[in-house]
């Protein structure tokens, strides 16, 4: 496992995204800790926990939210072999929790093909199962409004990884964000690409990535781009009512943000009908939803019946 880690090490220092060095934590990391993947740990924030294990141990890749039927836990996941790594991060003090999702997402979603499931708050289910029964550290219980949660395959370096990015901000206003990071012996179910339709039927909704609203509600040609290859996807869906939802944040007033999300919903939810001939319904709701992905403007593709219950 030890010659895992190093490898894992040395091709986010290729890729040249390893976090930030000591000199700049706030704290010293534990000792024999590594940033376990190419995925650039928060500014300043330090390793509390860590573990590694060898490539024989099943490692359960959650894909849903975790819930407790009288005293046994269900989650839905699929089992894999191979290398783990496991690295809990404490986040300096004062900084948000939307703020430690967004690091996050930005940089798993520049090394993945799609993200197989997400979810925030209590749709994500009880934080105590997550951190006792999932996870095994405690200071990632917290209050079940404040956590988030992303599962997504990757690929560094050619090799195929799954990561699993876990964060909440405990009742003491502490922020940890925690990766699992295992290297699969076999295929897993995700392929090389997780697909619009796949990641919809799983969670129910999806962040699109390249699709980013400025603050008027317009989106720039790179983004109707990014619609356009999404389009493909949809002809799984045919049939099905997807709706698209726009969340803008800014200093304007509720109401000058909201009728700007309008216009952008509808902006994308044409360009999709147009190119994939699926029936969309577009919702702008402006800074009033922040829930899913975090307070930062987005469009997401939801489809509600596969909405966790």
């Amino acid at each position: 496992m030890a010659g895992v880690l190093r490898t894992l090490t040395t091709v986010a220092r290729g890729a040249g995204l390893l976090g930030l060095g000591l000199a700049s934590h706030a704290a010293e990391d534990v000792s024999g800790s590594a940033d376990p993947s190419a995925i650039e740990r928060f500014p300043r924030s330090w390793i509390v926990e860590y573990t590694e294990r060898g490539g024989d141990a099943p490692y359960e890749f959650i894909t849903a939210p975790v819930d407790r039927i009288k005293r046994d836990v269900r989650v839905e996941a699929v089992r894999v072999e191979g290398p783990l790594a496991r690295v809990t991060y404490r986040i300096p003090d004062g900084v948000r929790l939307d703020d430690v999702i967004a690091h996050y997402e930005q940089r798993i979603a520049a090394i993945s093909p799609g993200i197989v499931f997400s979810c925030r708050g209590p749709d994500c289910g009880r934080s105590t199962i997550w951190a006792n029964h999932v996870f095994g550290v405690a200071e990632l219980a917290a209050p079940n409004r404040n956590q988030f949660y992303l599962a997504a395959p990757v690929r560094v370096d050619g090799q195929a990884q799954l990561v699993a990015f876990y964060a909440v901000q405990r009742g003491n206003r502490r922020v940890y964000a925690h990766l699992d990071v295992v290297v699969p012996r076999d295929a897993t179910p995700f392929g090389a690409t997780v697909t619009l339709a796949d990641a919809l039927e799983r969670g129910g909704f999806v962040v699109v990535e390249g699709v980013r609203p400025d603050a008027a509600g317009d989106l720039s040609a790179a983004a109707f781009t990014a619609l356009d290859d999404l389009a493909g996807d949809l002809g799984e869906l045919s049939g099905e009512t997807l709706h698209v939802v726009c969340h803008l944040y800014g200093s304007q007033s509720v109401e000058a943000l909201t009728g700007a999300a309008e216009r952008c919903a509808a902006a994308a939810a044409r360009r999709l009908e147009e190119a994939a001939g699926v029936s969309v319904v577009a919702h702008g709701l402006g800074p009033i939803a922040p829930g899913g992905a975090g307070a930062v403007s987005r469009v997401e593709v939801v489809l509600p019946h596969r909405l966790p219950e």
